[in-house]
């Protein structure tokens, strides 16, 4: 999977993992403005766009054997997932809306909206590490409407009814 970048400004960084084994990309930092008190926007100082190719990419090492997927013609839409480095707690920020999508058709300068909860802590400065993306995919979904939904060992216990 190819994803076209375009550099907005000469701060900007190219997403680059550390090592090879790695899930996510990071991304630096270009720019910081105080949006509101203890509120800072971040711009990557890049703009993305996913090259969908000419030919189908075949999944490696698929639970199911022989699943070709055809970006190109498969109804799928793709995206770009920003989400905050697992180092976040050491600043006091949160990104304001936890992970955020960046949309196949959107090309504009990509960033990034924290909460400073803690500002005894230090914040994220320009040049600095401020978070990951990673190739999202969303497949169709047909919602049914129905009267009752199938009996599960679950069912509908949530928020720690498994006792842990």
């Amino acid at each position: 999977m190819k994803v076209k970048v375009k550099k907005l400004n000469n701060k900007a960084v190219v997403p680059y993992k550390k090592y090879d084994e790695d899930f996510c990309y990071d991304v630096v930092a270009t720019s910081c403005d105080e949006v509101a008190p203890n509120i800072y926007k971040y711009g990557l100082g890049l703009a993305f766009q996913i090259e969908r190719g000419r030919e189908p990419f075949e999944t490696k090492g698929c639970l199911v054997p022989h699943c070709p997927i055809d970006f190109n013609r498969s109804p799928i839409n793709l995206s770009l997932d920003f989400r905050p480095r697992s180092s976040v707690w050491q600043t006091g920020m949160v990104l304001s809306n936890c992970t955020g999508t960046i949309d196949e058709l959107y090309t504009g300068e990509v960033s990034a909206v924290f909460y400073h909860l803690m500002p005894n802590m230090p914040k994220y400065e320009v040049g600095d590490r401020i978070g990951q993306i990673k190739i999202g995919v969303t497949f169709p979904i047909e919602f049914i409407e129905v009267e009752e939904l199938d009996k599960t060992a679950r069912g509908d216990g949530g928020y720690g009814s498994t006792g842990k």
